[in-house]
């Protein structure tokens, strides 16, 4: 047991910056409270309000990944001159004088998008994939054997970094969390397990103590200490944004879960002061290259752009400056740079669950394809074809059904409760 965990909830205590424009100390006091003795009361959502919220976020990473998938790790110092806030290839003159992937499928979107005929597989979505398989065969309890298991069946390519070494120490015998560990995994400290465990926050819907414990459960697969507090920051806020609209909220109540001690915490109370005082997110971006880029704490970081924390800072800044509306935060978070396709798709698929399938503008879901557009959001097509023995050809209708039958079980699992009011089903959630 790490016994450094913090319980669920704010914790009243010193505050490092008392002077917020925007979050102010009686805000994040009160959020404290709340926090604080609010579990065990419940909500209510209707079914197909969740279900919406389900299809936003799946759609949501979907987005994020395609349009930053040309910039990816391509602006390291500087974030990119102009806001990305659509889909470009290598052929749009727009971007011609802008650093971008030419070499390789990421710079062609529309292409890709022709051939597969919607959209398809890529590491921000298809491990989740394969954590769905994974609960529907042994259940939202399954543990580190069950998962290893699937992990050597099913994801053995198109993997990188930390999950690269962490599936290579699974075929030594290996079980997390020491797949994880920063003795046995080099690249323990990247971005990776924040990407790939936002599907546990949909799976617990407005229970945040829940779907962070199990993020956490999840990042520690392949990443280790500081690394995966942004995991865990994030499905907080994940959770929370069921029945939370205000990102000002919810990026507070993520930072007061993690340890005094983390710089992610620290790093997150950084951006939201900078965020207090300055207009311009560059202004701010350049703050967090300066202070969390090459060093965290007293580790010298071997490839910073890959970093956690950097990457994770970037997202809430955008999450910040966004302020809920969804092209000009998945816009942010991939002008930011850094690994910014991962960045995007956590950032989109967050304000999906925040508003919905009408909150994301309907070009970005119809017109990614060069030959004409599509009539439902990405033809209702997911190809896998990166994950082995699971299916090639899939509806993005099936996996969000698939997603909600599982939601369903955790909400009545943990205390709450489906019934019928006014001819309309409902789920009664217990925080």
């Amino acid at each position: 047991m790490n016994t450094n965990r913090r319980p669920f909830g704010l914790i009243l205590g010193p505050m490092p910056y008392p002077n917020f424009s925007k979050i102010s100390l009686l805000v994040l006091i009160h959020l404290c409270l709340l926090s604080n003795t609010s579990y065990g009361q419940s909500q209510s959502i209707e079914k197909e309000e969740l279900r919406d919220k389900i299809e936003a976020y799946w759609l949501g990473q979907l987005l994020g990944n395609y349009i930053g998938f040309p910039f990816e790790n391509t602006y390291k110092n500087e974030p990119i001159p102009i806001l990305i806030d659509r889909y470009y290839n290598v052929n749009d003159p727009e971007v011609a004088d802008l650093l971008m992937n030419r070499n390789d499928r990421r710079g062609y979107g529309n292409i890709m998008a022709d051939a597969m005929g919607g959209a398809w597989s890529d590491d921000d979505t298809d491990i989740e994939f394969v954590t769905l398989h994974a609960v529907e065969k042994y259940g939202l309890d399954l543990n580190y054997a069950e998962i290893t298991e699937m992990w050597k069946k099913h994801i053995n390519r198109f993997i990188w970094g930390a999950n690269r070494k962490a599936r290579d120490l699974m075929d030594e015998g290996m079980l997390p969390p020491n797949t994880g560990n920063k003795e046995n995994n080099p690249h323990w400290y990247r971005i990776t397990s924040q990407l790939v465990n936002e599907i546990w926050s949909v799976f617990y819907p407005g229970m945040p103590n829940k779907a962070a414990q199990r993020a956490e459960w999840g990042g520690k697969i392949m990443c280790d200490d500081w690394a995966v507090h942004a995991t865990r920051a994030y499905a907080v806020m994940y959770s929370a944004a069921f029945f939370e609209k205000d990102v000002n909220k919810l990026v507070a109540q993520a930072a007061y879960t993690l340890p005094e001690t983390s710089p992610y915490r620290r790093g997150m109370l950084d951006v939201i002061k900078w965020h207090g005082q300055n207009e311009d997110w560059r202004t701010t971006r350049q703050l967090i290259h300066e202070n969390y880029y090459e060093y965290v704490d007293d580790f010298k970081v071997p490839e910073p752009y890959l970093s956690s924390v950097v990457n994770g800072l970037s997202g809430i800044m955008a999450i910040l400056y966004g302020q809920g509306d969804f092209r000009k935060t998945v816009g942010i978070s991939v002008s930011a740079g850094y690994d910014c396709d991962n960045q995007a798709a956590t950032c989109g698929g967050l304000i999906g669950v925040i508003n919905g399938t009408k909150g994301i503008p309907e070009e970005l879901l119809l017109e990614l394809p060069s030959r004409g557009k599509w009539d439902v959001p990405f033809n209702n097509t997911y190809i896998n074809y990166s994950r082995d023995d699971l299916p090639n050809y899939n509806t993005i209708t099936e996996i969000v059904d698939r997603i909600l039958a599982i939601t369903e079980l955790a909400i009545i699992e943990n205390r709450g409760k489906k019934y019928q009011k006014g001819g309309k089903t409902f789920y009664q959630i217990v925080k």
